[in-house]
């Protein structure tokens, strides 16, 4: 199987959104826990008004904060996908009016972190603070032998600030035509 890392790609005219707002601990996205329970129904992002012309609401939204943001069309298509160790979070969009968007939008959460960077192979930068944690990652070499095969979309251990998509799944995406987001190969990858 080949993998590859989804980055948002923001399409002409297509909306930018802050910092997600009503969650507290926001660090526990990356640390592989579901949120599931008791995540607050106020929690909601406001478009960026740095970008005043780009209002449209793609399928990946750009956010602050490196989280999947989906829209409700992408999150029918993750459903059905059933995808393991991910969950959807229903988040609000505060759009350049001051309103609310009328249907949810959604986080997919990626609940289990894989293993799965080769260490021996990889060139990063530990963060000092936390060293379990990267700072920065290049060129990524992935050991799909430490990946779980059931698992399509998944964040890695030591750097969780990207999702990574298995091929087969990246197929689908695109042939369901959901927009806003690139496939980049994780050995191009700099980050």
């Amino acid at each position: 199987m080949k993998y590859m890392i989804g980055q948002v790609r923001i399409g002409r005219g297509a909306g930018r959104l802050k910092m997600l707002q009503g969650v507290e601990q926001q660090f526990r996205f990356h640390q592989g826990v579901s949120l599931a329970a008791g995540f607050p129904p106020e929690a909601h992002y406001e478009m960026n008004e740095k970008f005043p012309n780009d209002i449209k609401l793609e399928d990946f939204i750009a956010s602050t904060g490196n989280l999947l943001v989906v829209s409700p069309r992408a999150k029918a298509f993750f459903e059905a996908e059933k995808l393991k160790n991910n969950e959807l979070l229903p988040v609000g969009i505060i759009n350049l009016k001051g309103r609310k968007e009328p249907e949810p939008y959604y986080l997919i959460h990626q609940k289990v972190l894989q293993e799965c960077i080769d260490l021996e192979k990889t060139p990063f930068e530990r963060n000092p603070i936390n060293p379990e944690v990267f700072l920065s990652i290049r060129n990524i070499v992935l050991d799909e032998s430490r990946i779980d095969p059931q698992v399509s979309l998944f964040r890695m251990r030591h750097y969780p600030f990207v999702a990574v998509y298995r091929d087969d799944l990246i197929e689908k995406i695109k042939a369901a035509g959901l927009t806003g987001i690139k496939f980049v190969s994780p050995s191009e990858f700099k980050g």
